[in-house]
C-alpha cells in the first residue's frame, strides 16, 4: 500500500488552492482534483485518512474513511473529491490509503 500527503493550503472557508503533488507522491495517479473546502462559517482545520478501492481501470470504486479529525464537514468533502480521482490502469483492482491534511492559511 502506498502512502502519501495531501496538503491543502486554504485562505478562507470557500476557496481552495489546487494542490497536485498528490501526483508526484504516487506515481500511479494521473488525475487528483484537490477536496473543495465546505462553506460552514466555523470550519477548522484537520485530517482525513481515505482507504481507496481502485478498479483495475483506474477509477476510485469506493472509499471508506479509516480516520478523521477536525470538522466533521471533511470526511464527505475528501470522499467527493477522490471519488473523480484516476489512477492508472493495471490488471488488478488494489487499494491505497490516502492521508489529507486541511490546513488554513493567512487571508
Amino acid at each position: 500500500m502506498n502512502f502519501h500527503w495531501l496538503l491543502l493550503s486554504l485562505a478562507t472557508a470557500g476557496a481552495t488552492t489546487p494542490h497536485n503533488s498528490c501526483m508526484s507522491s504516487d506515481p500511479e495517479l494521473v488525475y487528483c482534483p484537490a477536496p473543495e473546502a465546505p462553506r460552514i462559517a466555523e470550519l477548522r482545520g484537520g485530517t482525513v485518512t481515505l482507504e481507496l478501492q481502485i478498479d483495475p481501470d483506474g477509477s476510485v470504486r469506493s472509499s471508506t474513511v479509516l480516520s478523521s479529525s477536525g470538522h466533521s464537514a471533511w470526511p464527505s468533502a475528501a470522499q467527493s473529491a477522490v471519488a473523480k480521482w484516476r489512477y492508472s490502469a493495471d490488471s488488478a483492482s488494489r487499494t491505497r490509503k490516502v492521508p489529507f491534511d486541511f490546513q488554513f492559511g493567512s487571508p
